[in-house]
């Protein structure tokens, strides 16, 4: 920029290059993390973001993969594409996938701070906002970029993707994405289901662990059968009459002779007697209720297409942008691969469950520059996105959701004023929920939110201050449909619910010397509770669970404190971060110690304080190798627990202090070498053997540690005489170990493990 300054005073007519600044830029206190995409293959949202310290996936098989911030996840953290808000059934249940475009998404923002001050009650554990690359938000390089991509796996999806932007170098850009990807099936290394569906159905103090049973898709249970060589005689008079017997065990006695109506009958001696055995004996029945499948994960079949277009008109103070995003996907939810069946049912006529997904969202984006003498920027939000989401029994509908949402926000960030420098917002909106099919578990409902919010960064010399307030009216309205509760159900009429939510937080950051630093937040955040933990009711197949509302549930609060330390010298960068998250009235979902129809637990969502608290720790160092190029080391560690400050004696006894399903600590280290056009990658993260433990009646049952191994080579080539401006072509691996790898977070650990050993190979062509 000072470059330029000489240029500006010599000539009479000078265009400088607009440089882009946004309303609403992350606050540099929070724990922000630019993730951006690569080649490697991201199956779903939450598999691109992992290898963030404190963020996992959900797993839900292979193709549904929400991120998990610090152990939070669902209504509790914000999902944006561009922005805008793209939550929906993918929120409230957990085999509904993320419509997500692994090849064309530029990058993804994660927020692990509490982001609720900016987005709402639904950030109440942090965001995730997509750049889908659809729209240009500065004037392109090239009047015209053509980017080929196609991709081939191995035991890894297909991919084909077209990408398109053409533009008149002044005013109008647009972008043309297309973009495939099928696989028919994943392998894994051994058998579907985890070694202790088998080893610890029975445990050594007696009796059945349902809660492994029932996780392990198992007929489970113990049969007392009369020993037939417990007793020396046999019942002469039974043998005579059998239809007076009432079981094997009549036709023994201990006597060498029966009188019966007064008539004495000398019984012969058992041939089978064997002398001090116990008169019953014990059979262990086990059963697999869905298959156990080895080398190869059953119904584990996906396909997904993307088509979206955006179109920039760019004029002196701005820009104003429209687009259309359409995404499909269909896929198959593993493990629980047919119907949960009662005892005794004819399994070989189970169900396979799948999912089906539309999204389309429509879209206005506009930026206006200094309209006004105290203005810096005015920006506009506009968008409509209808999601249907679908589960299905073999063909047969279960349930469709139509989930259609209209969302406006305004940003008014002001003229800087010396070091004070911040924004006005303001956000409106409504969604409809309809649903239809026999297996509904929600009611058709409409939720409005109004919000009003603001945030201030104060900048000096050696430290940033930044605070941030938001007001937040809920409102939730029931319409009328043919959905009916349970005669579980806590709620016997539904009734509208509205909620007044107030978030705050404070941060400041500091530099300490030349090589050290610190950040320190306090956040003081609220979230209403949604549809699916006050209305609920009903048998909800995807995640296997009779699942019961509360509509007299209290909103959340969370008071988050949060620490980071940092160290930076020569390359080299070291950060560590401490948090404590304390929860009023979080909401959990509750084992009832009960059981329904096709063994399905019946769970009630519940409150009680929780504290949430963890660490994460972050290294990397840049090398320079000259003539040999550049490499990046780094290496992550993380921990979270979950834990309920003071659990009721039901609570304790049903659902244990932490709940199941929490993420396990992990480190990790990544290698990074970029020379010449060449560039490779090699990771490895270490998954523990998870030590805290909850309870679904029964003691969670904790599977063995692994280590997931990936890599990545490319080569960036120009070809002579061709119309390719260049071409990347890549090889990449997952899973090299071959790992039977079942994060404890995954709802399906026991019965889906992740993929085994894969590759994939491409190139993406430029024209």
């Amino acid at each position: 920029m000072l470059s330029t300054t000489p240029l500006a005073y010599a000539a009479d007519d000078v265009t400088l290059q607009t440089i882009k600044v946004r309303a609403d830029r992350p606050s540099s206190i929070d724990s922000v993390v630019l993730v951006e995409n690569t080649q490697t293959q991201n199956r779903t949202l939450g598999g691109m973001l992992e290898h963030v310290s404190g963020v996992q996936s959900s797993a839900f098989g292979p193709n549904a993969g929400a991120p998990v911030i610090r152990s939070l996840s669902g209504s509790r953290v914000q999902i944006l594409e561009d922005g805008q808000s793209i939550l929906g059934m993918n929120a409230l249940s957990g085999d509904i996938n993320i419509p997500f475009d692994p090849l064309f998404t530029r990058s993804v923002t994660v927020n692990k701070s509490s982001d609720a001050v900016r987005f709402g009650g639904n950030a109440i554990g942090g965001s995730v906002d997509v750049d889908s690359g659809i729209v240009s938000r500065k004037m392109e390089d090239k009047q015209k970029d053509v980017e080929l991509i196609l991709r081939k796996g191995f035991n890894d999806a297909d991919a084909q993707g077209l990408r398109v932007n053409f533009n008149d170098g002044k005013r109008f850009s647009t972008n043309l994405q297309l973009s495939f990807q099928k696989i028919g099936h994943y392998d894994i290394p051994g058998n579907s289901k985890a070694g202790v569906c088998n080893s610890q159905l029975f445990p050594a103090n007696g009796g059945v662990n349902t809660f492994l049973a029932d996780n392990c898709q198992k007929e489970a249970r113990i049969q007392q059968i009369y020993n037939k060589a417990s007793q020396p005689f046999i019942d002469q008079f039974m043998k005579e009459n059998p239809d007076w017997a009432d079981g094997d065990f009549s036709f023994y006695t201990n006597n060498p002779t029966s009188v019966w109506q007064r008539k004495t009958y000398v019984n012969p001696a058992n041939p089978a007697y064997v002398s001090g055995t116990p008169s019953m004996t014990q059979s262990k029945i086990n059963k697999d209720v869905t298959p156990d499948y080895h080398g190869t994960l059953g119904n584990s079949h996906a396909s997904n297409a993307h088509f979206a277009v955006g179109t920039t008109y760019f004029f002196d103070q701005g820009y104003v942008a429209v687009s259309l995003d359409s995404k499909e996907s269909e896929y198959g939810v593993p493990g629980f691969s047919m119907e949960n069946k009662s005892f005794g049912a004819n399994y070989d006529e189970g169900l396979p469950v799948g999912v089906v997904i539309k999204q389309d969202k429509y879209a206005l984006e506009a930026r206006l520059s200094s309209p006004v003498a105290y203005l810096e920027s005015v920006q506009l939000r506009m968008s409509r996105l209808n999601n249907a989401s679908g589960e299905r029994l073999g063909s047969t509908k279960a349930n469709d959701y139509q989930f259609d949402t209209n969302q406006a926000e305004l940003l008014l960030a002001h003229r800087r004023a010396g070091p004070l420098s911040g924004m006005l917002g303001l956000s409106h909106k409504a969604r409809d929920i309809a649903g239809s099919g026999p297996q509904l578990y929600l009611p058709d409902a409409n939720t409005v939110s109004r919000a009003l919010f603001l945030k201030e960064s104060l900048d000096v010399d050696w430290a940033t201050f930044d605070a941030g307030l938001r007001h937040e009216k809920v409102e939730h309205e029931i319409r009328k449909s043919g959905f009916k509760t349970s005669r579980n159900a806590s709620n016997s009429r539904l009734k509208d619910r509205s909620f007044s939510l107030n978030s705050y937080s404070l941060g400041a950051s500091a530099k300490l010397g030349q090589l050290f630093g610190a950040k320190l937040r306090y956040a003081s955040s609220e979230r209403a509770p949604d549809v699916n933990e006050l209305y609920a009711s009903n048998r909800h197949y995807s995640i296997m669970t009779q699942e019961e509302g509360n509509q007299n549930l209290k909103a959340e609060r969370a008071r988050n404190t949060e620490l980071t330390g940092l160290f930076a010298n020569r390359g080299f960068q070291l950060s560590a971060t401490g948090y404590v998250m304390k929860y009023e009235n979080y909401l959990y979902l509750g084992h009832s110690g009960a059981q329904m129809a096709n063994r399905l637990p019946l769970k009630y969502w519940k409150q009680t304080d929780t504290t949430v608290r963890g660490f994460e720790v972050d290294a990397s160092q840049v090398v320079q190798l000259g003539s040999y190029g550049k490499l990046n080391l780094s290496a992550f560690a993380d921990l979270v627990k979950n834990k309920a400050d003071n659990p009721d004696k039901l609570r304790a006894h049903n659902d244990g202090a932490y709940l199941p399903n929490m993420p396990t600590n992990r480190y990790g280290a990544n290698v990074q070498w970029e020379n010449k056009g060449w560039k490779a990658r090699l990771s490895g993260t270490r998954y523990d053997k998870q030590k805290y433990l909850g309870k679904s009646v029964s003691e969670e049952v904790p599977l063995d540690g692994y280590t997931m191994v990936n890599f990545q080579v490319s080569r960036a080539l120009q070809v002579a005489n061709s119309p390719f401006a260049g071409i990347d072509v890549f090889i990449s691996g997952s899973n090299l170990l071959d790992a039977d790898a079942r994060p404890h977070n995954s709802p399906l650990k026991y019965i889906a493990p992740l993929p085994g050993r894969g590759f994939q190979v491409g190139l993406s062509a430029r024209l």
